[in-house]
Formats: structure tokens, C-alpha cells, sequence
């Protein structure tokens, strides 16, 4: 019968594969290499790590964890840009502004018992925010751990996060493609032209999965959740959407958590067919209470 220690090492790697064929399905528009290894290798900090592709060619690496860095009895699962000590991850992050705040750890918040781990384990609320690691001599890391570890084989919360996270991080860089209108958390019928000027500002796969996972994946407005409809194909699927449309954005705002509802694809289409103001939330809830009389 396999351990606790193997049956979470199976479940890492589980989940590092589930990322990887998300991104590799948008591979041409976000510029990332997905070139997953072959072999997850045993870490410092009671657990494990595997690379799962890099920032465009040849660039930083994408990690997937599953250790006790966190400084909790529990091990977390973890998705991060690993740097190496020749580079430099502030190069990268501070293009992503949808990302910021974070905690940066340096080696004197680290102890070393018999693994190494936080002095500090992280707050709660730091599981929302990435961190940044840098240490003298040392590699850099720049990634977002996960609070709680799913009973089933894929955590689909935690790939959310994860995707959206590498996503939001390659198409800040400098030289990414601007996000193709077809990323499926935004309607299609916003006003193109001044949505270009918006989209690397303003939409943020990261924050399109904060925003599912805090309504519970279900549609604020009809009370919709695909998984009590569809079953296992409907776990995790629902879509984000601006409270005030990308459209009726004037000048650089940063788009927050707040910004964004969880809805149902189609309460999303009826509601990009509306004037794009916080209101037409509550009309829409109006319009459906009144035909289900």
C-alpha cells in the first residue's frame, strides 16, 4: 500500500502535468515553453519540485512544487519562476503589476532543522499574494503557494492559480504578443479598440482564478455552478467578468480583486450586451427573477 509521502509525490506530479497541458494549449499567444522533466527531483524542504517549461526560449523556469517551505505541518503545493543566480528575477516582475503585493524572504527567515523551512509560516492572507525569494549566492524564486490540498487527484483551484500566474507573468514581458481576445475569462464583444490599449493592464488570468475560487466557481448572478450541473467535466469551469467593462476604462487602472464577479457563460454574454456599469448586475438579476415566475 503506497505512503502518505508517495501518494503525495503522485499527486504533485499529477498536478504539474494538468498545468502544463493548460499552458501548452495556449503555447502560441503566451510565448511559454512547455518542456516538462521527466523526473521529480527530491528537495531540502520535505518534498519535491519539477520544471515544467520556461519563460519564452531558453528563459526562467516554471516550477511545480509540493514541500513544507510554507513553515506548515501540511505540505503546500507551490507554482513559481525558479532564477538562477545570474539572473534577475526583478526584471520580470516588475512588468506584472496584477501581481503585486508580495513578502520577500531572504535567508534569515529561513531555518534549518532537519528541513529547511519559514521561521515565519506564511499568514494566510500571504497565500494570496505571490512571494518573492532572494538569497545571497544564491537562486531566486518568484511564485504563489496554495493554502489547502484537494481530496481529489487534481486540484483544480490550484492549476487555475498556477496558469493564470505563468500566464500573467509571460504576457507582461516586454516582447509577449498582447493577450488574444479568445483568453476565454472576457467577452469577445468588448469595444476592440479600446480594450487593446487596456489588455495588458487590465486582464489577469491570476486574479480571474482568485475571483472563481472566492464565489465558489458559481455564477453571482443566476446562482449557476457547472459542477452541480455538468459533474466532474463541470468542476472548476465558470468565467470572470469586469464590474465595470473594459470599454469604460479611461487611462492606466489597475484592475483588483474586487473589480471582478464570477458568472456563468451565459449571465457573462447577457451581461457584455448591457451598458457595462456595476448596476447592470442587479438588473440582470431582476430580468431572470421575473421569467422564472
Amino acid at each position: 500500500m503506497p505512503t502518505n509521502r508517495q501518494l503525495n509525490k503522485a499527486f504533485m506530479l499529477r498536478n504539474a502535468l494538468e498545468v502544463g497541458v493548460r499552458l501548452r494549449a495556449y503555447r502560441h499567444a503566451n510565448g511559454i515553453r512547455i518542456r516538462m522533466a521527466r523526473n521529480a527531483m527530491e528537495m531540502d524542504t520535505d518534498g519535491w519540485s519539477i520544471a515544467i517549461g520556461y519563460l519564452e526560449k531558453n528563459g526562467p523556469r516554471l516550477e511545480i512544487w509540493l514541500d513544507r517551505f510554507s513553515g506548515h505541518k501540511l505540505r503546500k503545493l507551490y507554482a513559481g519562476v525558479f532564477f538562477s543566480k545570474h539572473e534577475n528575477p526583478t526584471t520580470v516582475i516588475k512588468h506584472v503589476q496584477s501581481l503585486w503585493p508580495v513578502r520577500t524572504i531572504t535567508d534569515k527567515d529561513t531555518v534549518d532543522h532537519l528541513d529547511l523551512e519559514l521561521a515565519m509560516p506564511l499568514r494566510k492572507s500571504e497565500f494570496k499574494s505571490p512571494v518573492l525569494e532572494r538569497y545571497q549566492n544564491g537562486p531566486s524564486y518568484f511564485g504563489i503557494y496554495h493554502s489547502t490540498l484537494s481530496q481529489k487527484k487534481i486540484d483544480s483551484g490550484f492549476c487555475q492559480r498556477a496558469v493564470g500566474f505563468f500566464e500573467d507573468i509571460a504576457f507582461s514581458l516586454p516582447n509577449s504578443r498582447t493577450q488574444g481576445e479568445d483568453r476565454n475569462d472576457y467577452s469577445k464583444t468588448e469595444n476592440r479598440k479600446l480594450v487593446a490599449s487596456h489588455v495588458r493592464r487590465e486582464r489577469s488570468g491570476y486574479l480571474a482564478a482568485e475571483c472563481k475560487i472566492r464565489d465558489g466557481y458559481s455564477c453571482q448572478v443566476c446562482r449557476k455552478n457547472f459542477e452541480d450541473v455538468y459533474g466532474e467535466i463541470g468542476v472548476g469551469f465558470a468565467e470572470a467578468h469586469h464590474i465595470v467593462a473594459l470599454s469604460k476604462l479611461r487611462g492606466p487602472v489597475k484592475t483588483r480583486l474586487v473589480d471582478l464577479i464570477t458568472v456563468c457563460a451565459d449571465c457573462h454574454r447577457m451581461l457584455h450586451r448591457m451598458t457595462g456599469v456595476p448596476n447592470d448586475i442587479k438588473k440582470l438579476k431582476t430580468i431572470i427573477r421575473r421569467n422564472k415566475k
